[in-house]
């Protein structure tokens, strides 16, 4: 949580923090609340307050986060450090940033975070490190402070997350329903004009109904089908007609424009599940409903993924565990933390060296998964769930589970 990040900065021996760069990256919209500031950046000396530097023409947004603010239009003359730089940019936005240190008492050793395009960094790093005399800087790579506090949320954050969760729900059930309205002709579902329904015009459909809800498409909603499914991370082939009996994963993870995501999958076949693919989906839900029996604040991460593993290994399936690298069985880890990112901590990972323990604040999805490219289908099933400062999952994905979605058109 926010409130960690002194502690976590005294645990990396850390006197503070410098978050720059692209206003999207997570850990400046974590800090800022989602707001939207071009150029700034963020100050803060362990145990001090955390310190806002703007521009001029977004101070009324700035006020909004609520931050200690330095206006560097009115407390820096710029024309004059490009003059003193000779025009180098690099060097007159690191004298801006190092004279914004010394007015907020920030140095030693400053950890630097943010979204920047790596050549950029680069530059402005040379600069800043030839002319800082009282500062040290560090780079995390992985498993850095914000990647840390960002694990634990807290009350606001919960319910941002809840609201985008039942946003997303909302979209779910529409494109269900806007699929059952259509016929179909031997195996294939037709649109009104007896055109077939193509994957592609049904993301054409969830993408309209996202906007309507007040959600985003940050990363390509999977929507795939048969052989496509079987991959998990195939998007969907835009032409491809809809049939009847295979398997369409929709795995959906929408931004809120209070900047939080939702991650939720569900399994369909139109009309009726061959027997095989029936059976899978039987196997992959009884994996779901065990770990969901059992989760609980307190226990390891890995345990989970272990569980699954064992399920599936001994119902004759390959899975990463047993065949590390299989391209087909169970492929992936269990889940993972959700929040500002789709893909945040705790992780799942069955390896030893995953030590992540569930938590209070956690917010994480359970995403058993079989796959079989080779024989024309592939299985997910996943639900995001909360824990909250009382230890109490929360459910956050509440929508059936049915496999088989009868087309009334």
């Amino acid at each position: 949580m926010r409130s960690d990040l002194d502690a976590l900065l005294a645990q990396r021996n850390l006197d503070g923090l410098l978050v720059l760069g692209d206003p999207r990256g997570a850990a400046m919209r974590y800090l800022t609340g989602n707001a939207y500031l071009e150029g700034a950046f963020l100050l803060k000396p362990r145990n001090g307050p955390l310190t806002l530097v703007h521009g001029n023409m977004e101070r009324d947004i700035a006020a909004q986060t609520g931050l200690a603010l330095i206006n560097r239009d009115t407390a820096f003359d710029i024309s004059q450090l490009l003059e003193r730089h000779r025009g180098d940019r690099a060097g007159a936005q690191a004298d801006l940033i190092l004279q914004a240190m010394q007015r907020v008492g920030l140095r030693g050793r400053v950890g630097v975070y943010g979204l920047v395009e790596a050549g950029s960094m680069l530059a402005l790093q040379a600069r800043l490190r030839a002319m800082a005399e009282e500062v040290e800087l560090v780079g995390e790579y992985g498993d850095d402070l914000f990647a840390r506090a960002r694990e634990t949320k807290d009350p606001q954050e919960l319910a941002a997350l809840r609201q985008v969760a039942q946003a997303t729900c909302t979209v779910v059930a529409e494109v269900q329903e806007f699929i059952q309205g259509h016929r179909a002709r031997q195996d294939t579902v037709l649109q009104e004009d007896g055109t077939p329904l193509t994957i592609g015009a049904v993301k054409r459909f969830i993408r309209a109904r996202l906007l309507h809800h007040g959600l985003q498409e940050d990363h390509g909603t999977i929507f795939a089908q048969g052989r496509d499914a079987g991959i998990p991370h195939n998007h969907g082939d835009p032409e491809m007609p809809l049939r009847l009996g295979q398997t369409l994963v929709f795995d959906i993870f929408p931004r809120g424009e209070n900047g939080y995501v939702h991650d939720m999958t569900r399994t369909w076949c139109l009309g009726h599940a061959p027997e095989q693919v029936a059976a899978a989906w039987e196997q992959c839900k009884a994996a779901f409903d065990r770990v969901m029996a059992e989760l609980a604040v307190g226990r390891a991460c890995r345990d989970y993924q272990l569980m699954v593993c064992d399920h599936f290994e001994a119902l004759g399936h390959p899975t990463v565990r047993s065949h590390p690298g299989t391209q087909e069985g169970y492929v992936h880890s269990l889940g993972h933390g959700i929040g500002l990112e789709v893909h945040e901590g705790p992780r799942f990972s069955h390896l030893a060296s995953n030590t992540d323990v569930l938590r209070p604040g956690h917010v994480v999805t359970i995403e058993p998964g079989l796959y079989y490219p080779e024989q024309g289908f592939g299985i997910r099933i996943e639900d995001a769930v909360a824990f909250d400062a009382a230890g109490a999952m929360v459910p956050l994905t509440e929508y059936p589970y049915d496999l088989v979605i009868p087309l009334r058109g």
